[in-house]
């Protein structure tokens, strides 16, 4: 098989099988070019020897679909998300109609890439989803290759994360209503998401043996929030404690006898987007005040493994997201080294002393390591 550029520098293949010649400009990536010409490779040899697999006679569209339906285990949201990635696929000539067999990795790639050119994230999204879907087919004997998972993801632009300061959070509590005030402090000092606050339920007798509870619980006599791994985005159990301020909050909360629901709503309520008119705030949602919570952990100090489990990330990578430097903390950092290795100082002498007995041991101690390791070497 040869792989190589032609005359206008787009990629090209060219191979022999079953006594017949295949070539073909590609123009793709090279290692997009050697998969589709595999690929090819693969679809005459099978149908020389007369093999070729039973996708042929299986619609994209109705495998997918067949997918989606008996995902039973996914949250609704999953669900909603593949049904519109489905939907936008099947606009496409390279998918409507098509049986899995005939799908080819030249007919994604060159998909994803006219979609990215439109909707970038959108065509990621999509492209997650072909790889799916053919992940399952292939596991299920349906198709022979997966077409798509040669092809890569698109790079996307990072969003830079919105975090409130101190005053834009004051602000925003003080033009809540007295209901919606509630809500946000609790948003802003557990770092739970949204939808785990709108799913809050009043502790009832039985709650803690139920094997399939769907709403999270806010049990004031453990003085702890439990949310269960249907709504974890890590898709495990986790409890939140109270401090006493929030279980002052709670037990200030009027409740309604014919509800268990600590609060009324089940999407962002038009309060909030009032409030953040009011409060003269831009770029702000109910996530915002996610990211301030976990923010604001990092930087008073809580290790990111404990931040980790509070927020219920399954990776403490995903928690670093939320680690922010500015200039005092790099200033510190700087300080403190000084300490350790600037000669002829004390100290007494370097600006920012430690505090306590602690940090000046843990000083005293590493500058004995450090000393020890030098005069070894």
């Amino acid at each position: 098989m040869k792989i190589y550029r032609n005359e206008k520098g787009k990629w090209s293949y060219s191979f022999f099988c079953n006594g017949q010649r295949e070539r073909k400009v590609v123009g793709l990536s090279k290692q997009e070019c050697e998969a589709v010409a595999s690929e090819a490779r693969d679809r005459i040899k099978r149908e020389g020897f007369g093999i070729e697999r039973a996708a042929k006679n299986v619609l994209f569209e109705d495998f997918a679909g067949d997918f989606i339906a008996e995902q039973v285990l996914v949250r609704p949201s999953t669900r909603r998300a593949h049904q519109t990635c489905l939907a936008a696929l099947l606009k496409s000539d390279k998918f409507n109609g098509k049986n899995l067999g005939g799908i080819t990795t030249e007919a994604v790639a060159k998909y994803h890439a006219e979609r990215g050119a439109e909707r970038l994230v959108s065509a990621n999204r999509e492209l997650g989803f072909l790889k799916l879907i053919f992940k399952k087919a292939l596991e299920w004997g349906k198709v022979s290759r997966n077409p798509a998972v040669c092809v890569k993801l698109l790079p996307e632009p990072k969003n830079k994360l919105r975090i409130l300061t101190d005053d834009e959070a004051d602000r925003l509590l003080t033009a809540a209503s007295p209901r919606l005030a509630p809500f946000l402090t609790i948003l802003l000092t557990t770092a739970m998401r949204p939808h785990e606050v709108f799913a809050l339920r009043w502790a009832h007798d039985g709650w803690e043996i139920e094997n399939d509870l769907k709403v999270s619980v806010v049990c004031l006599d453990r003085k702890v929030i439990f949310i269960p791994k249907a709504l974890a985005k890590n898709h495990k159990d986790r409890e939140v404690p109270l401090s006493k301020e929030l279980l002052a909050l709670f037990k200030a909360l009027p409740r309604d006898p014919a509800s268990t629901k600590v609060f009324p709503w089940n999407s962002v309520p038009k309060s909030f987007r009032a409030a953040v008119k009011a409060a003269r705030l831009k770029g702000v949602d109910l996530y915002t005040l996610k990211h301030t919570a976990a923010s604001r952990m990092i930087r008073a100090g809580v290790d990111l493994i404990t931040v980790t489990e509070l927020i219920g990330h399954a990776d403490v990578k995903t928690t670093m997201i939320y680690c922010h430097s500015s200039a005092d903390t790099k200033r510190e950092a700087v300080e403190k080294l000084s300490r350790i290795y600037v000669p002829g100082r004390g100290l007494s002498d370097v600006p920012g002393k430690p505090e306590s007995t602690a940090e000046i041991s843990a000083i005293t101690v590493a500058a004995a390591v450090v000393n020890s390791s030098y005069s070894s070497n």
